[in-house]
């Protein structure tokens, strides 16, 4: 199922995105700061983004909740993120991104989504299309790995990542719980 995976850019820039570079912010659900100012970068600064990560998953406990906005050279990037767990080494990652880099991301998740458009609804690695969200989800089961990466709104990119898990459903689930509507309005 690799053809689902998007282009190395796109995960090099999600995976390096709190990396060197960046002024990061860490901190509980309850305390996220930053010591970049919102207009210092053409992206939504990522308290903006920070609402639209679900509060709580039913069965997890809040691990952490981290964001940045930064820049890498030309590159812009903001992010916010959560990270839910819950025993028996299950967790739920969920990873909203506004980049510089947002159209070449978006194509790549749009690419994929068509590629798999022949999969039945019934196959876990069946593409995204909702009213405001196309994407792709694939799932490693030696890894016991799952992610759908979703393009919101034409612009945000929406990872969300489970380990633990048998399959697709828990992520396709936490996805669809997001507020996407609102994340594709905001500008």
């Amino acid at each position: 199922m690799r053809d689902n995976f998007l282009p190395s850019l796109a995960l090099l820039l999600l995976a390096l995105a709190p990396g060197v570079g960046c002024t990061k912010a860490e901190g509980t659900s309850d305390e996220v700061t930053a010591s970049i100012p919102a207009a210092s970068a053409p992206c939504v600064y990522f308290k903006t983004l920070a609402p639209f990560l679900p509060e709580e998953l039913e069965g997890f406990t809040v691990a952490r909740t981290q964001g940045s906005t930064g820049k890498y050279g030309e590159v812009s990037v903001s992010e916010a993120e959560r990270l839910f767990t819950r025993g028996e080494g299950r967790e739920v990652k969920v990873r909203i991104v506004d980049t510089t880099m947002g159209q070449k991301i978006g194509q790549a998740i749009r690419d994929a989504a068509e590629r798999a458009k022949d999969r039945p609804a019934s196959d876990p690695a069946a593409p995204i299309h909702w009213k405001d969200a196309v994407g792709f989800v694939r799932y490693d089961a030696e890894e016991a790995l799952a992610e759908a990466n979703l393009l919101v709104g034409d612009r945000f990119v929406v990872a969300v990542t489970s380990r633990g898990f048998p399959g697709t459903v828990e992520v396709r689930r936490v996805a669809r719980g997001i507020d996407l509507a609102g994340l594709a309005r905001l500008q």
